[in-house]
């Protein structure tokens, strides 16, 4: 391995590989021993990824080259895809490029030897992207700046543009984007960190804000790990931080701090931490931290005390009801209530105890009487040991058209729904399987605002579904066939 200049860190299954200059070293010993590919003409292996067997480099400004015999010999795959390939992702069995200056490119999925443009529903706003990463349900890009990122569900071919948090911000852009199962987390521009559980569709906030430096997320099998590269005026230092995965509301650790490094991409293999950086490869043991192994995470490990059903913000005259409901709670001590004029900077408002320990539903209410206009809520569940949960955040509408959307589809337990409307009314929700026969029923009541319920899929058996609802007295109808895995 050379002493400097490892631009690139990539891990399939028991391989690992690092791109340097015009080659990709390759280790399948947990790093003890190193090959190497022979020349690729690429100034710097920026990216890489093993789809269908087939090994994939790019550079920043040359393209995209594949080798089939594990990097003895390479094609030059550039064809119609811009130079500057920011990163890749394998997406439902095929493969995705995010570029900087021309969104996404997807690859021919026959030939595998040409790209062809994936932008439909995308804006000028997105065209350059940073990092691009999927779960099972969706896809997600994560662009330079407004706090924008581009989300596309699975067996959709449009992209949908959303905010972070729900709202422009200028100066967030998107550093990196990590699957942890199905959870997705996010780093931004801004130094602050974001974490979705319901396929990129809402998020939160998590950890603490750190200084905004370049940065790259790991998964562990416990944590969250982190590098940033800051510049002090004469070279760069890298640092190094850890956030466990049942304490995320809490800040983040410190644990090393290496100057004249400017880490590029880190990664774990077997037991380590792998450093790529301008510097070289470097690593150091995870069993250097405190009860953080390997990468090996088969459950995501984020204990949930609170399984939240519904959550809705409802207009009654001059004030806001807010009203949830739980379908079991273990260990709960009581519940913020949240309220934001802008999405991102939160003031709590109320506060109510918890059930405790409860294995059904519970009910809960609270009464904004001062509501600021098109305010945002959220609810803050901690339980006993200080650990918080939050709910999606919604945004009180009072004066909404009616507005319908559902996720996640394809759905494994519950699938989510949120109407937002001007009338209050009941909600009668049908379920049909695939030869028509009605397998569910369920009622709710909409109030004036937005409603957010869900219909519980999980005893159901896979396959494919049509869901109807009708709201605001038949007027407001809508169906939608769901897929459940």
């Amino acid at each position: 391995m050379p002493s400097s200049d490892i631009f690139s860190l990539y891990r399939k299954d028991s391989i690992l590989y690092a791109g340097g200059k015009n080659i990709i070293y390759i280790s399948s010993d947990k790093g003890q021993t190193w090959d190497s590919t022979n020349s690729i003409p690429l100034p710097s292996v920026d990216n890489i990824i093993v789809y269908k067997d087939e090994l994939y480099a790019a550079s920043y400004s040359v393209g995209v080259y594949k080798s089939a015999d594990g990097g003895r010999t390479w094609q030059n795959i550039g064809a119609g895809i811009i130079p500057f390939v920011s990163d890749f992702c394998e997406f439902r069995g095929d493969l995705y490029a995010a570029t900087l200056g021309s969104s996404v490119f997807k690859l021919d999925p026959v030939h595998r030897d040409n790209w062809s443009s994936f932008n439909n529903g995308l804006s000028s706003l997105s065209v350059n992207l940073n990092s691009i990463a999927g779960n099972s349900n969706a896809l997600i890009a994560g662009t330079l700046a407004n706090g924008l990122y581009d989300y596309l569900p699975a067996n959709s071919t449009i992209w949908e543009e959303r905010f972070l948090l729900g709202q422009i911000r200028p100066t967030e852009g998107v550093y990196d984007i990590i699957t942890a199962n199905d959870s997705l987390f996010l780093a931004g521009f801004t130094g602050r960190f974001y974490m979705s559980t319901d396929n990129g569709l809402n998020w939160n906030l998590f950890g603490s804000e750190l200084p905004s430096n370049i940065t790259s997320l790991v998964n562990a099998k416990q944590a969250l790990l982190l590098s940033r590269s800051n510049f002090n005026g004469v070279s760069y230092t890298s640092s190094f931080y850890y956030i466990r995965k049942d304490s995320l509301q809490r800040p983040f650790v410190p644990f090393s701090l290496v100057p004249d490094n400017f880490t590029y991409k880190i990664e774990i293999f077997g037991d380590k931490l792998w450093d790529a950086s301008n510097a070289g490869l470097f690593f150091m043991s995870l069993s250097d931290l405190p009860g953080i192994s390997d990468a090996n995470d088969t459950v995501l490990h984020i204990p949930l005390p609170v399984s939240f059903i519904s959550f809705n913000a409802n207009c009654e005259g001059n004030k806001v009801m807010i009203t949830w409901k739980t379908a079991q709670e273990q260990n709960s001590s009581h519940f913020n209530v949240e309220r934001s004029v802008d999405g991102t900077r939160w003031t709590v408002i109320g506060n109510l105890p918890a059930a405790g320990n409860a294995g059904s539903e519970s009910s809960y209410s609270f009464a904004d009487n001062n509501p600021v206009q098109n305010g945002y809520y959220r609810i803050a569940q901690y339980d006993l040991d200080g650990k918080v949960q939050y709910t999606s955040i919604l945004r009180s509408s009072c004066n909404a058209t009616d507005v319908f959307s559902l996720w996640p589809n394809p759905v494994h337990d519950r699938v989510f729904i949120n109407i937002v409307t001007a009338n209050e009314s009941q909600a009668m929700i049908k379920l049909f399987d695939s030869k028509g026969a009605l397998v569910k029923v369920q009622k709710a009541t909409v109030l004036q605002g937005s409603n957010q319920f869900s219909v519980d899929m999980k005893s159901l058996t896979n396959g494919v579904y049509q869901l109807y609802l009708d709201w605001n007295n038949g007027q407001m109808k809508k169906t939608i066939q769901v897929l459940k895995q």
